[in-house]
């Protein structure tokens, strides 16, 4: 980056670009930077939709409507009496709760999932996360980590592959 900067200044000095270029190259060339330094620190590696969770107000009849209409078999019933339908590596999330009819939350695959690690650097980013250790939850094992985005929405984040 130094490089960069004095050949800018040089250019400058040359007279072959005006203060204001030269201001405008140098915030370009740091707000680069710092994007990419920004991309680099994350708090995890994002890989795959891993599954979406739709409130229903009868499991049994929203998994028979789904599994027949498109062909999808059951991949776990955790002992919430939830069922989770697969979709290759991920899978679609049937439960009983408030608002049927509405997207409960999404949950993203991550690299390298380390629950503990992951809501460390959340908390650094300055976002409240929740890990969920209820195996009742979940039949694969393994702590959940939930928080909230913009809007409202209602985030997890797990393993790559994890099937409910």
């Amino acid at each position: 980056m130094r490089a960069a900067i004095e050949h800018l200044v040089d250019q400058f000095e040359a007279r072959r670009l005006t203060r204001r270029e030269l201001v405008a190259s140098l915030a370009a060339l740091v707000g680069g930077a710092s994007a990419v330094g920004a991309r680099t620190a994350s708090a995890a590696q994002g890989r795959s939709l891993n599954h979406a969770s739709l409130a229903v107000t009868d499991v049994e009849k929203a998994a028979e409507f789904y599994g027949s209409l498109l062909g999808l078999k059951v991949v776990s019933r955790p002992g919430n009496g939830g069922i989770n339908l697969g979709l290759g590596t991920s899978f679609l999330g049937l439960y009983k709760l408030a608002n049927p009819g509405t997207v409960n939350h999404i949950c993203i695959g991550v690299d390298d999932y380390d629950p503990e690690q992951i809501a460390e650097r959340l908390k650094q980013r300055g976002v409240a996360a929740t890990i969920d250790r209820n195996p009742a939850n979940r039949t694969s094992g393994g702590d959940q980590i939930y928080f909230t985005g913009p809007d409202n929405a209602r985030v997890q984040l797990s393993a790559n592959g994890y099937q409910g």
